[in-house]
């Protein structure tokens, strides 16, 4: 029943990794989170150079090393570089999405992608699905191909997609990538990859104290605020609007997104603000009580 944090990466306001702020955001999020996950999709992974990729894993390992490093690239020497770049490391794991945006690539094709990747890895390999992104759907049986693997995170609302993996592999470590998902995954998958643990990271772990302690009402009224909350960020920009919430929800700064992720305008964090306020409230009294 893991909980993981997909981290941001901040941005100074000339573009640069802000690593002394990606430190601190850690420090206060590992109280609450078993894992960070470093350049993902919320990290703006696909977004950031080969030795950006290599910072972040630095500065974020200087806190924890519960790290699963995310080394995914259409260019597969630098996603090989990196891989041989974490071997310097000591992490719970790498892991890699699959090729995008060339279509209708064959699977023999994607398996070789993956296979480079593990048979290199000197930590656990993990797979990240992510359909809507790449536009291709990692099945279970193509899975259960990859040399070594050891788990993967499936982005997807469909709660069954993530099942059909344990169901297929059960030894295979599976969580689900979806915030509006994360009470379901704890009870049925290993955990949750969730977005949103990067600024509400002690409704996540108050979720699974109610899920321990057979509270379930009290965990899924935590989802449903988490979903409300989810339904605010999403008409100012998910991605952008996650910056602005970790002031919002635990009150320090964390940089800014880069482009084509542009920030909040001052107009849109005081909206923001002024929406959630109310459910941070609900959401104070309810794991207080």
């Amino acid at each position: 029943m893991q909980i993981v944090v997909p981290v941001l990466t901040p941005f100074t306001k000339d573009g640069k990794v802000d690593k002394e702020t990606l430190k601190e955001h850690v420090r206060n999020l590992i109280k609450y989170v078993d894992v960070v996950f470093v350049n993902g999709t919320t990290g703006l992974g696909p977004a950031l150079s080969k030795e950006e990729k290599k910072e972040t894993l630095s500065a974020v390992y200087d806190v924890t090393d519960k790290v699963i490093f995310q080394v995914g690239s259409l260019n597969l020497n630098d996603a090989v570089e990196l891989v041989n770049f974490s071997k310097d490391f000591h992490l719970v794991g790498v892991a890699s999405y699959s090729p995008y945006y060339f279509q209708r690539l064959p699977e023999k094709w994607i398996l070789n992608y993956f296979n480079e990747l593990s048979r290199k890895a000197e930590h656990d390999f993990y797979l990240y699905n992510y359909p809507s992104a790449t536009g291709y759907d990692i099945s279970a049986k193509l899975v259960n191909k990859i040399e070594g693997i050891k788990g993967l995170k499936d982005t997807n609302q469909d709660l069954a997609h993530s099942l059909e993996y344990k169901i297929a592999n059960p030894h295979l470590i599976v969580y689900n990538g979806s915030d509006s998902l994360v009470y379901y995954s704890l009870l049925s998958l290993d955990g949750t990859v969730a977005s949103v643990a990067n600024h509400s990271p002690h409704l996540l772990s108050a979720m699974r104290r109610f899920i321990k302690e057979g509270k379930k009402e009290k965990a899924l009224q935590v989802q449903l605020i988490i979903n409300s909350m989810l339904d605010v960020m999403r008409r100012y920009g998910q991605l952008s609007s996650t910056y602005s919430m970790v002031e919002v929800m635990m009150g320090y700064k964390v940089g800014y997104p880069r482009p084509p992720i542009y920030p909040l305008s001052e107009e849109e964090i005081h909206q923001l603000k002024s929406e959630v306020e109310p459910l941070k409230r609900k959401a104070e009294e309810l794991i207080s009580g």
